[in-house]
């Protein structure tokens, strides 16, 4: 018994250094690579939105700025995130700010921690989800600052609202509405929480009785005070019923599309294999809602669901213009390995894996699908940074379907007001993967 109990606390204290060794190399990743140089949308909905609220006349003025419509979204969340890091630095620095974005990942494990039961080896059932979160699947986005800040804390901020969702109370609704609502102001797609925040209180209310249906009726009411607020002014020809239109129309296309959306973890350039994994994936969370719907704690299934939910309204947007193979775009690859993280989870806890030794072997498994991420998809990144470093040099700013002309008065501008001071011409060039003949040929340099 002694030996077991030893067994056990050496596998937790090796789980535990695994997760923060798997942390502090992905920061260390982004230490070595990420850019002082605005991409793309960061032009827009960073420097263009803090040169307006920095340069406002009060503060009415500068929330309006805040609250302004970027593309078919609202990212007044995100925009704050970039205030407050402008406040406490006294500049936008997109090193800074990849690294803020970036900080949702390990908070999103944390939050995985706390759902995980103390009966189980808690550390031992996260490192699998650890290491398939805390890798490169996702690297158009890892260094994209905009972007990072909106894909992973649309996630977070909709996790936290369904953790404070269980086990209701006055203070946690409030926090709970508070999350759901920056969720909702983060991405398009944030906006289901309150439809999967709903399904929460339901099971509560009416299924185990454990809270009072008052609260029910209050989610509603704030819910559709939040979103009627969303759509003030809001001008797009991607209306709901426009989407739900186009859905009718081509519904199989739709459905793949969601499929490869929900599998896009497992494959970047094949549809069945993805979409063979987020069938599996969404199989899977099925029959664990409808086996276990009596239980007390759904928070699992619901965390799920959001991704399901927030991948289907991501699908309603994007499949109209594009063909299926674009789901496998690494930009919008973060719902699958997010997702694929917490069915692990689930599925552990709702098996009661205890098994040691499966349990290492999952973390093994994982280990290998996290290492070869960084090999892999580091040549992917490669050529996305040099053009980048390169555009810089030549004192162009990206963005898309933008004029070269507006982009850089854009960045001229805030570097005139003090919120953004640009890194000195040249940047060298970016070394994020090396071919191994290129690495051959400098080993056989240094024996010479």
């Amino acid at each position: 018994m002694q030996s077991n109990a030893m067994n056990y606390r050496l596998l937790h204290i090796s789980a535990l250094l695994l997760i923060l060794i798997a942390i502090a190399y992905y920061f260390h990743f982004l230490y070595q690579h990420s850019l002082n140089v605005p991409l793309g949308d960061d032009i827009y909905d960073v420097l263009k939105v803090m040169s307006g609220v920095v340069a406002s006349q009060d503060l009415g003025a500068g929330f309006e700025i805040l609250f302004e419509q970027h593309n078919d979204h609202r990212t007044l969340a995100s925009r704050l995130m970039y205030s407050l890091v402008l406040l406490a630095t006294g500049e936008i620095d997109f090193r800074t700010l990849t690294f803020v974005a970036n900080m949702a990942l390990p908070l999103l494990m944390l939050v995985l921690y706390v759902a995980i039961p103390e009966s189980l080896p808690r550390l031992m059932v996260l490192l699998p989800a650890a290491l398939t979160i805390l890798q490169l699947r996702a690297y158009g986005i890892t260094l994209w600052s905009m972007a990072a800040f909106a894909y992973f804390y649309v996630f977070l901020y909709g996790y936290a609202s369904l953790h404070f969702l269980h086990r209701i109370t006055l203070g946690r609704f409030f926090l709970a509405c508070l999350f759901a609502t920056l969720s909702t102001f983060t991405l398009a797609s944030g906006q289901v929480i309150w439809v999967v925040g709903l399904l929460s209180l339901f099971h509560q209310s009416f299924i185990h009785r454990s809270s009072s249906k008052i609260f029910v009726l209050l989610w509603i009411l704030v819910g559709a005070s939040v979103l009627l607020v969303w759509r003030i002014g809001l001008q797009t020809p991607n209306t709901l019923w426009a989407m739900l239109e186009q859905f009718l129309l081509t519904p199989e296309h739709h459905v793949l599309y969601t499929l490869t959306l929900l599998g896009s973890a497992l494959s970047e350039h094949m549809v069945s294999v993805a979409a063979l994994a987020g069938a599996v994936m969404l199989i899977s969370l099925i029959i664990s809602s409808l086996h276990g719907y009596r239980k007390r704690d759904i928070r699992l299934e619901l965390y799920c669901w959001f991704i399901v939910f927030s991948a289907a309204a991501m699908v309603l947007g994007r499949a109209p213009y594009s063909t299926v193979d674009y789901a496998l775009s690494s930009r919008y690859s973060f719902p699958s390995v997010l997702m694929l993280a917490t069915v692990w989870v689930m599925i552990a806890v709702r098996l009661q894996v205890t098994s040691w030794k499966l349990l290492v072997v999952m973390s093994a498994l994982a280990a290998a699908y996290c290492i070869n991420s960084y090999d892999r998809y580091s040549e992917a990144l490669q050529p996305h940074v040099e053009k980048r470093v390169r555009n810089y040099n030549q004192g162009k700013y990206w963005a898309w379907y933008r004029p070269m002309k507006e982009t850089k008065a854009i960045v001229t501008e805030a570097a005139l007001l003090g919120i953004y001071n640009p890194p000195e011409k040249p940047l060298p060039e970016p070394i994020i993967f090396l071919p191994d003949v290129v690495q051959d040929e400098d080993a056989d340099l240094e024996k010479k």
